[in-house]
């Protein structure tokens, strides 16, 4: 692993530790109890991260970026990292839209996590109740998070694709 890339391990490797430490948090929630676990440290923590990693590969715009002015000119501007493999192919779109996944996953988690049951509306014959579809909201949010991040951590600890500088 490149010492570029070591970063990004790390980050993705802290998501994963605190995916597991949602998980067991939420054991029987909206199942067999229904008060709402305090995973709001970890939730905060992988969304922080997760929009650092976003940010790697498609920094956000400053304010003089906004009114024209060029990267260059601009304090505070940055330059998307560089992502490639060992054939020197970029790999920045990959690591964007993994990261962006991933971003995404926990976002949902958030949205599904913080509903209050009794405020969901189904249809009638829905096939699940209203526990049942914030449960699956979480639970395929937190899937998605836990897949992009080991995807990334995989692929970047094993040297199969990494940071350049």
């Amino acid at each position: 692993m490149s010492d570029y890339s070591s970063p990004v391990v790390h980050s993705v490797a802290k998501i994963l530790e605190l995916s597991r430490d949602i998980e067991d948090k939420l054991q029987g929630y909206l199942i067999d109890k229904h008060e709402r676990p305090d995973i709001s440290y970890e939730l905060l923590k992988i969304l922080t991260i997760a929009d650092d990693l976003t940010q790697l590969a498609d920094p956000e715009k400053t304010s003089g970026e906004f009114f024209g002015l060029p990267k260059d000119v601009v304090a505070g501007s940055k330059e998307p990292v560089s992502f490639s493999n060992n054939l020197g192919w970029d790999f920045g779109p990959w690591f964007s839209e993994k990261s962006t996944s991933l971003k995404q996953g926990i976002q949902r988690v958030i949205k599904n996590w913080d509903c209050d049951p009794d405020t969901v509306n189904l249809v009638s014959d829905a096939p699940m109740t209203e526990n049942e579809y914030l449960r699956d909201g979480i639970d395929s949010g937190l899937h998605e998070v836990k897949t992009y991040a080991k995807v990334i951590f995989d692929q970047l600890f094993s040297d199969q694709v990494k940071v350049d500088k």
